[in-house]
């Protein structure tokens, strides 16, 4: 994700939007006028990140203005919060960290005095929380959170003296003040990039940040599903990465290689020239063993470039006639090579990203049936209320079995090596129903939508799998939080999905999300019962109805003059 430096339109804009955000603060109660902010010097920094140069607490402030300045001093982030410490005094001044905790919120807080004298609650509505690594958390609606701050004075004049880590940032404030950036891990089989998107304060200094967040490995939703080059332990030498001509030094403790291999640090390498690569001051890296550079020779046989937001072929497949469809643009074939399978009236069809094989339910989903490479069909599972099948990158075909206890069910390409039928079982999704689950063109993700006790839940969880690629588990779900409806979701691209619900009757909005913050809204579509996507350039996004296709065309969708059901991309 490049940014770009700052035109002097795109500053004005930020300062009119500025603007309106503190006129919304203004509305919190106080007795003190309201702070402007105003731009520092060029208003940007050595890397073209927007800075803001706001006020230190005017003289004789009272205790509730020393918090309230407190509170907007959040969107100061240059000089490790320098501005924020000011309210602080000397002895919470020196252990505060800023950079702990972000609670971001929607509408502004209420600084409502304690029990005890000299003492307030700030209470706010929080859309999400951001921790040290940059993870973000995105949070129900109207979800709060209480800070607690005491204050005692300090040479006279009233300074806050205790209160926990981190800052408080205004929705609007955040996206101006943070940016997302991409750190990558591999797949198992280190032939994907995984993205694992963080999010930091724009400010010089952001790349040794991104570094050390690597190295402590990535996101909980991620963890034991991805891998990294780098081993356990793995730290910078200082918190420090120096960028002199577009050029990064990451200079590393020699732990770090104390075992390595010519591949290993070839694999660093790459990990690093990947994630550091989004910054727009950054155009390649060097390794450096406690300042001596770490010399990467020609590539080992065993190294893979590693495919980011690997494409899916742009054919789809579907269901006419009781027979499987290939369609490519505007052309239909059906697929050959394979036997008679109209007596299954095959569903809800997949094909493998890799080869010629598919997937299909029948037309009671209670059956799984698989067609192998030399074109013979067999049901592999059985179940109760089977979800369209998924197909990953290591031969593994995906359903869930909506019984009773709801099991993910896996089955292996090769069942002789592999056996037959894996249950995946995970906790939060015991006892849930599953009407959709979607594995990620990497085969490290599984996005899945559920319901449990009335409510559905949107969710991204790693796939821990064996060295072999044979699926294990799932990580602790990440959480997405759509603006509409949901009971499907596919993958658009690596960062982001679509989810919508279905109806016959009623009109139907899909949503795209993007992991880096970004969400669009699509007109909507009546009856809409299916979305197909897939990674990859130009890929369209079709939607069906009970007798039209459509695919998406701007902000409109397009009614297709051929009819097949059930589309969707390998994978």
């Amino acid at each position: 994700m490049t940014r770009n430096r700052p035109t002097p339109r795109m500053l004005l804009a930020v300062l009119l939007g500025f603007a309106l955000v503190l006129t919304g603060c203004s509305q919190i109660p106080r007795n003190s006028p309201v702070q402007s902010i105003a731009l520092d010097g060029s208003g940007t920094d050595a890397d073209g990140n927007v800075q803001f140069d706001l006020p230190g607490p005017t003289p004789d402030a009272t205790p509730r203005e020393i918090v309230e300045g407190f509170i907007e001093a959040g969107i100061a982030a240059q000089d490790d919060y320098k501005t924020a410490r000011q309210f602080l005094n000397p002895k919470q001044g020196g252990v505060w960290k800023g950079s702990v905790r972000t609670l971001v919120y929607d509408a502004r807080p209420s600084v409502i005095p304690g029990t005890n004298p000299n003492t307030f609650t700030i209470q706010m509505e929080v859309v999400s929380e951001v921790d040290a690594s940059g993870i973000m958390t995105e949070l129900p609606a109207h979800t709060t959170r209480a800070v607690d701050v005491a204050l005692e004075k300090a040479d006279g004049q009233w300074r806050i003296s205790q209160l926990p880590d981190g800052i408080m940032l205004d929705k609007a404030s955040f996206s101006h003040v943070f940016a997302p950036q991409t750190l990558y891990f591999y797949d198992v089989s280190y032939q994907y990039a995984v993205p694992d998107v963080r999010w930091f304060p724009t400010r010089t200094g952001v790349a040794a940040v991104m570094v050390e967040a690597l190295l402590a490995g990535p996101a909980p939703y991620l963890e034991n599903a991805v891998v990294s080059a780098f081993p356990p332990g793995s730290s910078l030498v200082r918190s420090s990465v120096p960028i002199e001509s577009q050029r990064a030094t990451v200079d590393l403790k020699s732990a770090t290689f104390l075992d390595s291999t010519e591949l290993s640090r070839q694999q660093m390498q790459q990990q690093l020239d990947l994630s550091l690569g989004g910054l727009g001051t950054v155009r390649s890296a060097v390794m450096t063993d406690e300042q001596s550079e770490v010399k990467i020779g020609p590539k080992d046989p065993d190294f893979q470039v590693a495919e980011v937001n690997a494409p899916v072929p742009d054919t789809q497949i579907g269901v006419l006639d009781k027979a499987l469809y290939y369609l490519k643009g505007k052309s239909l074939r059906l697929v050959g090579g394979i036997g008679d399978i109209s007596g299954y009236d095959p569903h809800l069809p997949a094909m493998s990203p890799q080869g010629n094989r598919y997937a299909f339910l029948n037309g009671s989903l209670t059956k799984l049936i698989a067609i192998n490479e030399e074109g013979r069909s067999s049901v592999v599972a059985t179940g109760k209320d089977l979800v369209r099948p998924s197909m990953d990158a290591h031969g593994w075909t995906w359903t869930v079995d909506n019984s009773s206890t709801t099991s993910v069910l896996a089955v292996p390409e090769d069942t002789v090596r592999n056996g037959k039928v894996r249950p995946i079982t995970a906790d939060w999704l015991e006892r849930a129903k599953v009407s959709s689950l979607r594995v990620s063109r990497d085969g490290a993700r599984a996005l899945i939508v559920s319901s449990k006790d009335g409510e559905t839940s949107v969710t991204i969880s790693g796939i821990l799998r064996d060295a072999d690629g044979a699926p294990r588990g799932f990580a602790p779900p990440k959480r997405l939080y759509p603006e509409v409806p949901a009971t499907q979701a596919v993958w658009n691209s690596d960062v982001s999905v679509i989810v919508s619900a279905t109806s016959t009757t009623e009109k139907v909005a899909a949503e795209e999300i993007g992991l880096t913050g970004t969400r669009v809204t699509y007109l909507p579509l009546l009856g809409m019962l299916d979305l197909s996507a897939g990674p990859g350039e130009r890929r369209p996004v079709y939607a069906e109805t009970k007798d039209k296709i459509y695919t998406r065309v701007g902000s409109s969708w397009h009614e297709m003059e051929i009819m097949v059901r059930d589309l969707s991309y390998p994978g």
